[in-house]
């Protein structure tokens, strides 16, 4: 890849490390190849122009600024002007890195929405017992209950739970049809636990890490978060090209 490393000013903390390793697995778990490629780029070289990126990643010019921008909405990539002048480039050069604080801090807040939400879907799909009028079927009447609605029209001679709507229509009726054409049914839901608790289960194991046999294919993102997590350690580093440039960090 043409590149010439510099030397660092002391070597990484642990901190960072699985920062690194936890930015790539998300990078893995959620988005397309290019994404994947210009995050490992950046975690390897620390900061780097845009027309630096591209040949290395054999990406067109275009292709490249679109996944930038991308990954930039998505707050894992941020771009720092720096004065250049001393290695031929401008006094506001574009350098683009990852800010490791922001980054796992953007991932940690994502993971939990995610699973607050995936929880939320499967409680609902549980508790949301609905009831309907048969006629709610076929659009002859408005009877559509909740489980506490249904509690509360009852028919006292047989127990069941009638649509009121339709008791309402037939009340003045000399001949009635049979109270089994507006008996309330319950509302079958197991396709939509299904479907919640299928969610739940892939989201899962995109998270865990994957195994085979002994050995550990990919790290699990749960397990990294715990990683990074270590109080009294202090926030992560800021990863900030000028100050990284200044130290002799990264790649020329």
């Amino acid at each position: 890849h043409d590149r010439e490393d510099r030397t660092t000013a002391e070597p990484m903390s642990d901190q960072t490390v699985y920062a690194e390793a936890l930015i790539a697995a998300v990078a893995r778990a959620f988005y397309e190849d290019e994404a994947v490629c210009l995050i490992d780029v950046l975690i390897r070289d620390k900061f780097l122009r845009d027309d630096d990126m591209g040949p290395r990643l054999s990406l067109p010019a275009k292709q490249l600024r679109r996944t930038l921008q991308f990954l930039q909405e998505e707050q894992l990539v941020k771009f720092e002007l720096v004065d250049d002048l001393s290695s031929g480039g401008s006094q506001a050069t574009k350098f683009w890195y990852i800010d490791y604080n922001h980054a796992v801090n953007v991932i940690r807040l994502r993971i939990y929405l995610l699973k607050r939400k995936l929880e939320q879907s499967e409680l609902r799909a549980r508790s949301s017992s609905m009831y309907l009028c048969p006629g709610y079927k076929t659009k002859a009447c408005n009877g559509r209950y909740t489980e506490t609605e249904a509690q509360q029209v009852i028919d006292m001679e047989t127990g069941l739970f009638l649509c009121q709507e339709c008791v309402n229509a037939h009340a003045a009726n000399p001949d009635p049809p049979p109270k089994s054409t507006y008996t309330l049914q319950l509302l079958d839901n197991t396709k939509d636990l299904r479907l919640a608790m299928d969610n739940m289960r892939r989201v899962n194991v995109q998270l865990c890490a994957k195994m085979m046999g002994n050995s550990q294919l990919r790290p699990g993102i749960y397990d990294l978060l715990q990683k990074v997590r270590v109080k009294g350690k202090g926030p992560l580093t800021s990863n900030l090209p000028s100050e990284n440039f200044s130290m002799g960090i990264g790649s020329k």
